[in-house]
């Protein structure tokens, strides 16, 4: 730092040195020019003024271009960040609408398995309401009862009074995601129906126990007045209140602002009441066009036969006294017929008479469903694992072994709570060629040398197991009755299952993955899969 202050600093001048440099040969030659000091150093300084500029005017293109490369940068940039939005606001929409159609697909599940959620209604309800069924359109009774549309539709605002606390949460978080999904805007205004119903009938519950603002009797007078109501009434009384809260008139401001508020909800239920309707005309015609397909399929059936030579069928003999035996007075009854309840034709014809009236007052009669048949027995389950183990098809060289060893009586601890029983199982051996140096030399293709044992492939099934979690074991022990070629390979489980033990031949496994050795518990099955290694002939 001493040195670098004591020497003298850069001066364009001298540069700390006294000596300064003088271009002698160019000075004598513009002498020789006959050219004075004063015009030398004129043009010197005009040509250092010249140089100046031309290096300002150098700065100001290189700004220039550093400047359009920057926008040009930035444009670029721009356009970029413009794609990737797009392209991102084309994927969340796409995720919306794939989110949306599975969440159609699980409400038709749940409602075809008979454990249908509430959202589930209410979706039904949208696609029954956007299905506007041709008289052209083919017959498709099978696939809609397949999906799960054919059930009873109830009127939307009766169905969301009707929910507790609990069912009205999960039904407004579900119509939340819905409505989040939805890009339609027809749609959504559904959704929000919905909500905004949701919304009064939760209100409704917080303020039983408050004070309300307005008279319980003038408020259930506001809701008998607009309950009736069509849309259209419902939007003009909603403009004339408008108007008439705008006009400055001296009136009771609480009283309209309150049927203003509930002119909103009944509009609402309204619009629901009237999505209702058209569902219900959507299921009459797609059941009419149905009935239709259906009978026309019959008339050409009968057609068809009609029209095929059928011999004649012999004379029916009519026999009045069985085909229509006459009526028993109860004098004539048995003992123990008496008791049995007893009804008159006029009284059955009238009981007939209101049924019919009763199917007729109804706007849609449901399919009837049939009721899902019981779960399997543990037996029932087990038979079919075996038999779809089964149905698989085998390789050339394997082949069934489904042979077990019998053990000797065991016990167990568990035995006095659950009856032990056998596991099912389906097994198969490996067989093959062992082509090693020995049996290259002394045989070929057309006489192959004796087929070995290669490996086998065990599964064991469980479908029962207590303790799900503990996978069943499996141990090699000596064979009590071979000569040491063979070994037993036991299974264990816990309850309520036995053990089971199979013989097989008496060779070092190879446990390498290439070599396809396996061993896994799921689902109810052990899965063993295992190969031997191979023998290597040495002279």
């Amino acid at each position: 730092m001493e040195r670098a202050r004591d020497e003298p600093s850069f001066q364009h001048t001298r540069n700390g040195d006294p000596d300064v440099f003088r271009w002698h040969k160019k000075e004598a030659q513009a002498q020789r020019s006959g050219l004075s000091r004063d015009e030398v150093a004129r043009r010197e300084a005009a040509r250092r003024a010249e140089a100046e500029r031309e290096m300002e005017r150098l700065r100001a293109r290189r700004a220039a271009r550093e400047r359009a490369q920057a926008e040009r940068d930035e444009e670029r940039a721009r356009r970029v960040r413009a794609a990737d939005a797009a392209a991102m606001s084309d994927w969340a929409a796409r995720e919306d609408e794939f989110l949306l159609e599975q969440a159609k697909h699980r409400a038709l599940i749940r409602v075809r398995e008979h454990r249908a959620k509430k959202i589930d209604m209410l979706l039904i309800h949208q696609l029954w309401w956007e299905r506007v069924p041709r008289a052209d359109e083919e017959d498709s009774d099978s696939d809609e009862s397949d999906a799960g549309m054919d059930i009873a539709l109830s009127e939307p605002r009766a169905m969301i009074t009707a929910l507790s606390k609990e069912e009205r949460d999960e039904l407004y978080k579900d119509l939340t995601m819905l409505l989040r999904w939805e890009k339609d805007p027809r749609r959504g205004g559904v959704w929000r129906d919905f909500l905004l119903l949701c919304e009064d009938c939760a209100r409704t519950q917080e303020s039983a126990g408050t004070k309300p603002r307005l008279d319980p009797s003038i408020q259930a007078d506001i809701d008998a007045l607009l309950a009736d109501k069509t849309v259209s009434e419902l939007e003009t009384l909603q403009a004339s209140i408008d108007a008439k809260l705008q006009s400055g008139e001296p009136l009771d401001v609480e009283y309209w602002e309150s049927m203003q508020r509930r002119i909103v909800v009944w509009l609402s239920a309204a619009r629901l009441h009237a999505m209702h309707e058209d569902v219900l005309r959507n299921r009459v015609a797609d059941l009419q066009r149905r009935q239709k397909h259906k009978a026309d399929r019959q008339a050409q059936d009968v057609a068809e036969q009609m029209d095929a030579e059928t011999p004649l069928a012999p004379p029916e003999v009519w026999d009045a006294d069985e085909m229509e035996p006459r009526g028993l007075s109860a004098a004539e009854l048995h003992w123990d017929e008496r008791e049995q309840p007893v009804s008159t034709w006029p009284e059955q014809r009238a009981a007939l008479v209101a049924a019919r009236k009763r199917v007729l007052a109804q706007p849609f009669v449901p399919k009837a469903r049939v009721a899902p048949p019981p779960p399997p027995g543990p037996m029932a389950r087990a038979d079919e694992m075996v038999r779809h183990e089964a149905l698989k098809a085998m390789d050339v060289a394997e082949e069934a072994f489904n042979e077990d060893v019998s053990l000797a009586a065991q016990a167990f601890q568990w035995q006095d709570k659950y009856r032990a029983r056998k596991p099912r199982y389906f097994n198969r051996v490996q067989t093959g060629y062992e082509w090693n140096r020995y049996n290259q030399i002394h045989y070929d293709a057309a006489h192959p040398p004796p087929k070995l044992i290669q490996g086998y492939k065990f599964h064991i099934f469980y479908p029962d197991l207590l303790d799900p979690m503990q996978a069943p074991t499996y141990r090699v022990q000596p064979d009590p009755d071979g000569q040491g070629d063979t070994v037993l390979l036991r299974f264990s489980a816990g309850p309520p299952y036995e053990d089971v033990a199979f013989r097989i031949v008496n060779r070092e496994w190879d446990f390498s993955f290439k070599r396809g050795f396996r061993c896994s518990f799921e689902r109810g099955v052990l899965q063993l899969y295992f190969h031997f290694k191979r023998l290597k002939y040495r002279k």
